[in-house]
């Protein structure tokens, strides 16, 4: 099945079994989820979500570029990690949106965005009680 949109409620079970484990569940809502032009999609096969992300407006200069899109709580299913299915929900995401995007990645994912073409914009940082990220800048280039 592939990339599909998908609402909020479809994306909080991955966000807390990867990114809030043992946390409680009010943990897994960012604020702008229910903005209206917040968008939340997922990597569907055989029924199953295995991968997750939000994407939201919230401006910001990198690079000498006015970026408006933040990918904010990218997840793949751990049973999955390591086969692909991040990189090609990335990838089919890069499609659906067609601009230029952000995000703030976690020191373990930032081998992993970097191999799906985003950069490393300045120093890192640390938010508390989930640890030290980088900010990630993936620019919107001709076939991309």
């Amino acid at each position: 099945m592939g990339l599909q949109e998908v609402r909020l409620e479809d994306v909080i079970p991955l966000r807390h079994e990867v990114l809030r484990p043992g946390r409680p569940i009010e943990t897994c809502y960012f604020d702008g989820d229910d903005a209206r032009d917040t968008r939340h999609f997922a990597w569907v096969e055989a029924g199953r979500v295995l991968s997750i992300a939000t994407v939201m407006r919230q401006e910001r200069e990198l690079s000498g570029e006015h970026v408006i899109l933040q990918l904010r709580g990218m997840a793949t299913a751990k049973d999955v990690a390591g086969q692909g299915v991040g990189s090609s929900f990335l990838q089919a995401l890069n499609e659906e949106l067609g601009a230029s995007w952000w995000c703030n990645a976690r020191a373990v994912a930032v081998r992993f965005y970097e191999r799906n073409g985003l950069t490393v914009v300045g120093e890192p940082f640390y938010i508390p009680g989930i640890g030290t990220h980088y900010v990630m800048y993936h620019k919107k280039t001709a076939g991309s």
